[in-house]
């Protein structure tokens, strides 16, 4: 259910010209034509289209190149879409949007990045008028990236011709679990598809896959105003339940971000929203009793909520629904009728429950902290940060040594700064600020004392050029060494002092932990860790959690 396209690629020297000559090109046309477009300008679409296209050059010269035996359709495809494009762009007129799958893009102001996702005109589809929208949310795939994409089912075509819907599958940033920055990109393409092509936001249904089935009870209780119904395929969504923890198991601070982002603690939420949820009995990827488990806590709320039990069903046999009576019938009348709609929810898009994790919705740079612009050591630990986002994000985020940053990224950006107080002014400052002290032996945070041997720190306060924005840095050992890519920014506080052992999720284990309030004093959790999330022999599902 994670297939692509086909992923041939383009010889190394192919592409660094290619991805040059483009980007030249593309900066001529812009620097005329685009002067900072809105978001429903048709040029800023194809802008981000050029961009994704150099970025999955990019990728095919330093990810796929020993892959393939014939790299020639790789780079004739590729050649001809930045092309098209481009071309595009240098007309005054806006493209007629071809029918049938195509992918687009949008621009993240979070990361700069350009971020893909794949669309469906069904035949009958014509602007200005307003289409039904299907959203499919992919299942884990270890593979997947801005090349190499996850695509929808290619049976729900049918229903889309049948009903005149448009079809979108989000990318989500790989495999967030669409959590964070992953829900804030599938609530985007949902806006993009509504302003690019007209889709109706009223008839909009849901459909979600394995990790994606979790990702559709994630943001469906989170956001039920969006949807008009909702299809759960082998999906999870309680934490709990999934990891065999009871609530209080967890320290009080890793309880309050899993409540945050997970449907089990919204699903009051749920009241009207047609929703049909299929879980085989035999599905050894994501157990029975987890699908089992998230729909019993929705049925008291919802009359409109069915489960089947699949009883000799494994992890693929839900997605059967989407071409049998029972399932296309579901499809076609949440697709043709609106649903009422009873609870509008108040949570942010992609919150968190972290204002650090929050930060990194937002725009935001990596500062190398130094006071040396020449800091060899600073830019080696910047670039390994820089790289973790990209894994994790699937997007190369803004960075900057400490003395080169501009008065604009300090003023406009949340800031994300690596190093230690006694090379780094930035972060002298906002210590300082924010009444943390240190040692070589110590830090001082209020109150307590941490020791700075063998461990690291997080640390969340305001933005000391512009208080409406946020600041954190990170000192000590590297966070996550132990943490699947995947899952990287999954578990961090506002303020947290960790060690290099990791609890049972691959996380770092916190010996102390808080979150900041708007007066700036630290709520501090107690206990910060607990003997229930101490490693286990078995950490992960090997396909569908890290």
């Amino acid at each position: 259910m994670t297939g692509g396209p086909t992923r041939p690629v383009v010889h190394a020297r192919t592409s660094r010209l290619c991805a040059a000559f483009v980007a030249a090109r593309l900066g001529v046309l812009l620097l005329g034509a685009l002067p900072l477009q809105a978001a429903s300008d048709w040029r800023a679409w194809e802008a981000a289209r050029v961009r994704l296209h150099v970025a999955r050059i990019e990728l095919l010269e330093r990810v796929y190149h020993n892959s393939w035996r014939d790299l020639s359709i790789a780079s004739a495809n590729e050649n001809a879409t930045l092309n098209d494009a481009l071309r595009n762009l240098s007309g005054n007129d806006a493209p007629a949007w071809p029918l049938g799958i195509q992918v687009d893009a949008y621009i993240s102001s979070v990361d700069d990045s350009a971020q893909p996702f794949v669309r469906y005109l069904p035949p009958n589809w014509t602007p200005g008028k307003a289409a039904p929208l299907l959203i499919f949310l992919h299942g884990y795939s270890p593979v997947s990236d801005r090349f190499n994409l996850p695509f929808f089912p290619e049976t729900l075509i049918r229903v889309a011709d049948r009903t005149g819907a448009c079809i979108v599958a989000p990318f989500g940033r790989g495999n967030t679990d669409f959590q964070g920055i992953g829900e804030q990109d599938v609530l985007r393409v949902m806006d993009e598809m509504q302003v690019r092509y007209g889709t109706d936001p009223s008839r909009v249904v849901l459909i979600g896959y394995s990790m994606g089935g979790l990702g559709a009870w994630c943001i469906a209780a989170r956001h039920p105003q969006r949807f008009n119904a909702v299809m759960v395929l082998a999906g999870r969504g309680d934490f709990y339940v999934w990891h065999k923890l009871k609530p209080e198991e967890l320290p009080p601070w890793q309880r309050r971000l899993v409540d945050v982002q997970f449907a089990s603690a919204w699903t009051h939420q749920l009241k009207t929203t047609p929703i049909l949820a299929v879980h085989g009995q035999d599905d050894s990827l994501v157990s029975f009793d987890q699908g089992q488990a998230i729909f019993d806590k929705v049925a008291p709320h919802n009359p409109n909520a069915r489960f089947i039990a699949d009883p000799l069903g494994d992890h693929g046999t839900p997605v059967e629904m989407l071409t049998n009576a029972v399932g296309t019938a579901w499809l076609d009348l949440n697709l043709t009728v609106t649903n009422a709609r009873t609870v509008v929810s108040r949570v942010r898009v992609g919150e968190t429950g972290s204002r650090l994790q929050n930060a990194l919705q937002q725009p935001f740079i990596l500062v190398g902290g130094t006071d040396g612009a020449m800091d060899f050591y600073a830019q080696r630990r910047l670039d390994a940060r820089a790289d973790e986002w990209l894994r994790f994000a699937h997007g190369k985020p803004r960075t900057a040594l400490e003395p080169l940053l501009s008065a604009q990224q300090t003023d406009d950006l949340n800031l994300f700064v690596f190093g230690e107080p006694e090379s780094s002014f930035l972060i002298r400052r906002i210590f300082r600020k924010n009444g943390v002290s240190w040692t070589p032996e110590t830090f001082r945070i209020g109150a307590r004392v941490f020791p700075r041997a063998d461990h690291g720190l997080w640390f969340t306060a305001p933005n000391p050029f512009n208080t409406n924005r946020t600041a954190v840095v990170q000192c000590g050992i590297p966070w996550g060494a132990t943490i699947s890519d995947n899952h990287r920014y999954d578990r961090i506080p506002d303020v947290m002092v960790y060690t290099a052992e990791p609890d049972f999720y691959g996380a770092n284990l916190a010996v102390g932990a808080g979150f900041v309030g708007a007066d700036g004093t630290i709520a501090w959790s107690e206990p910060a860790t607990t003997p229930a999330i101490k490693p286990k022999p078995v950490l992960f599902d090997f396909y569908e959690t890290k």
